[in-house]
């Protein structure tokens, strides 16, 4: 039987701290980097502490907490990884969370020299028993849960930018983590994710998010379109962008003659909100002004004083009488008077 003496800061090590359920639910965008110890080179190898870490017995052992970096010996490093450091939490399926001051003088009780080549995290937090998933595990989790879901997009589809809390501890084996449903969406997706427990119930749930990038090909404009310029095949053109940039719902290039009832510029992909069907009598025209009542039918030539289309009522002036009136475009040479 193996006795391990603790040194009497590490007695004290052994009372841990709070509970880290609020620090697990945290979502960051990036990892925490250490840096390498003073005046050593890149070439050595390092142990880069976990910010989480599980403990299957009773004590915590040095490759529960460190993975290497470096050109380490494959055989020095198996002889470190079995070293034991300091008794796992008291209680199993609750992480405890240790101070990086704490961990740093720690370590140097449990390696000596050894310390001066571990790269620290802020905290160290450990769980005796269960599992512990990493944000790399949540983001690979997320590209084979979603790439199903997101395949109705058109287009290609990209995840990037994941929002994932750095860990996750789950109690036992019997836990499991799940993706609640989303809306399959071009742009910033948010995630809620929930622990699931043997009997089907849900336990703790966090969130997180990713961004959802879906290249596709649309309809832009070829050439700079003023308002009221009409759409021509030679003044459209196909260009793949990314939907998630784009609000609003975008033309399918059908129907029409259609014309811009606002500017765009060149490359600018062209959206429903953006055209309108092509007025049949434009803005100076000279059209036919009837006057109808009865089996009385009078016609005059007027002005067309706004564009129209069919069923549009515009203003237009009577080029005899120099009244403006208005009337209904019957086709893109008449104007009936109301």
């Amino acid at each position: 039987m193996r006795v391990f003496f603790l040194p009497l800061t590490l007695c004290a090590l052994c009372l841990w701290a709070a509970p880290v359920a609020a620090k697990e639910i945290a979502p960051r965008s990036f990892q925490t980097q250490a840096s390498l110890p003073a005046g050593q080179g890149a070439g050595e190898w390092r142990l880069r502490i976990r910010e989480a870490a599980v403990a299957q017995g009773e004590m915590v052992r040095l490759c529960d907490i460190a993975e290497p970096h470096g050109p380490i010996a494959e055989q020095e490093w198996r002889n470190l990884a079995e070293r034991s450091l300091w008794p796992a939490p008291p209680e199993a399926g609750k992480p405890l969370q240790i101070t990086r001051v704490r961990l740093a003088q720690a370590l140097r009780e449990c390696l000596g020299d050894l310390a001066e080549r571990c790269l620290l995290p802020s905290g160290l937090a450990v769980q005796r028993g269960g599992a512990v998933w990493y944000e790399d595990d949540l983001r690979a989790y997320l590209v084979k849960t979603l790439t199903p879901v997101l395949n109705v997009l058109p287009g290609q589809i990209e995840l990037t930018d994941f929002r994932l809390p750095g860990y996750i501890f789950l109690a036992h084996a019997g836990q499991r983590i799940e993706l609640e449903p989303v809306k399959p969406a071009a742009g910033r997706l948010n995630l809620r994710f929930q622990v699931m427990e043997v009997d089907g119930s849900a336990g703790r749930r966090f969130t997180g998010t990713a961004f959802v990038n879906v290249w596709a090909d649309v309809a832009c404009a070829a050439v700079p379109l003023n308002r009221g310029d009409v759409l021509k095949p030679e003044t459209i053109t196909v260009m793949t962008k990314n939907l998630a940039h784009i609000r609003g719902n975008l033309w399918d290039g059908l129907g029409g003659p259609w014309q811009a009832i606002r500017s765009l510029g060149g490359g600018q992909p062209i959206l429903v909100a953006d055209i309108e069907p092509q007025s049949a009598i434009r803005r100076g025209n000279i059209v036919a002004l009837i006057f109808e009542k009865g089996n009385v039918k009078v016609s005059a030539q007027a002005e067309a004083l706004a564009d129209g289309s069919l069923g549009d009522t515009i203003a237009v002036r009577n080029l005899q009488s120099k009244k403006q009136v208005f009337g209904t475009v019957r086709d893109n040479l008449t104007v009936v008077a109301r």
